[in-house]
């Protein structure tokens, strides 16, 4: 059971691979939407059933605890199988109490990209570059506010989100956003982030937080509605798939901030129902899904980048989205400057982000509590959720 469309067919891809040398063994793949897939997981799960094998994040403490998840050590020791083969920063979320529940699929990067027919078409001289500062997105996106006619167009769209957008800031400007199991978001880092954050949307250089429920910054890319946008990694293939000619589409890292261009990274794992009536090939399938031929076919089939660091896993990745130019640099780029999402390091806070993004990041946008004021009340839901 998995929960993302966009990766729908990479998966699949692989589970056709892993039936091919596994002809006694059927395969089923579900695919249940994100905001469903936790609600029918906990319920099949709770009644004693559930898929044998499933998408796991860093919600998987509460699975754990309770029991749902079988410990994978026995068969990684009799398998051997090398956790070294995977990124460790995400191999290590699925270590809990001494064991191991998951094996890494994949891990998250956060890239920006720029439509370069788009500014082609405004006649722009200057573009990102995976040398780019804060400054230069903002002089940049200012030069595309000028130039563009339409009203319905923007610049550029930047995830201004806590958890990933004003978080990543925090951190690269030097802050933390939970120290000593404390929120610490009204740092002054913590205030100078969130007041960057804002005046990009002040300045019309991003939609207008209160009026961008339904903006996509996908499809805005492809219609040329945004010239440049903030794009995670496991939404570039949905780039590389549209019928935009090779090429339009160029992507660079995120723009540095004080030296530094910290993108948060996170990955999700492939783990095992504990009440499984299958578990030896439930591992099989989990095995051969991480190995690096699996991981080759998911990225083959377009899914998100593969945690297993076999240099063909990358070039896998890299040459589905061939469409992508600067795909590779702007990876590499970012993995060297990487650190662990919040809510993947801090599981607990995962459950208030919601609270945090209309309690305090809503009204923050829309005026009506200061960076500062917000920094306060994002910590008090923060301490609250760490206990």
């Amino acid at each position: 059971m998995i929960w993302d469309p966009a990766q729908t067919a990479g998966v699949q891809k692989a589970v056709d691979g892993f039936e091919a040398k596994n002809p006694k063994i059927k395969v089923s793949l579900q695919q249940v939407p994100q905001d469903q897939y936790y609600t029918k997981l906990d319920a099949s799960l709770g009644a004693g059933e559930g898929p044998d094998v499933m998408w796991q994040s860093s919600a998987i403490p509460v699975y754990v605890k309770g029991g749902a998840l079988e410990p994978l050590d026995s068969y990684i020791k009799k398998s051997g199988l090398k956790l070294s083969d995977y990124a460790p920063i995400i191999s290590n979320l699925y270590k809990i109490n001494g064991k191991q529940y998951g094996i890494a699929k994949d891990q998250d990067t956060w890239t920006f990209v720029y439509n370069s027919a788009v500014f082609k078409k405004l006649g722009m001289t200057d573009v990102p570059t995976n040398n780019w500062t804060w400054d230069d997105m903002v002089k940049i996106a200012k030069e595309v506010k000028s130039k563009q006619t339409s009203s319905t167009d923007v610049p550029m769209s930047y995830d201004r989100a806590f958890n990933n957008g004003v978080a990543s800031v925090i951190h690269q400007l030097g802050g933390k956003v939970v120290d000593n199991n404390k929120g610490v978001v009204s740092s002054p880092e913590g205030t100078k982030a969130l007041t960057m954050m804002k005046d990009l949307q002040d300045q019309g250089l991003i939609p207008v937080v209160a009026n961008s429920t339904d903006f996509n910054p996908v499809s805005a890319l492809i219609s040329g509605t945004a010239a440049m946008a903030e794009i995670p990694s496991w939404n570039l293939s949905l780039l590389s798939k549209s019928t935009a000619p090779a090429g339009t589409f160029h992507v660079v890292r995120l723009p540095s901030v004080n030296g530094k261009w910290l993108t948060d990274t996170n990955g999700l794992s492939y783990v095992m129902n504990a009440n499984s009536a299958h578990k030896d090939a439930s591992w099989k399938l989990i095995q051969y899904l991480t190995s690096t031929e699996g991981a080759v076919l998911h990225a083959e089939g377009g899914a998100s980048i593969p945690a297993n660091t076999a240099k063909s896993t990358l070039d896998a990745y890299v040459t589905a989205n061939s469409n992508l130019a600067g795909l590779r640099d702007a990876i590499s780029a970012a993995h060297q400057q990487m650190y662990l999402r919040t809510s993947s390091e801090y599981p607990p806070v995962r459950g208030p982000i919601p609270q945090i993004e209309s309690t305090q990041m809503g009204p923050f946008y829309a005026g009506k509590i200061s960076a500062s004021d917000v920094g306060k009340g994002i910590d008090q839901i923060i301490d609250k959720a760490l206990g």
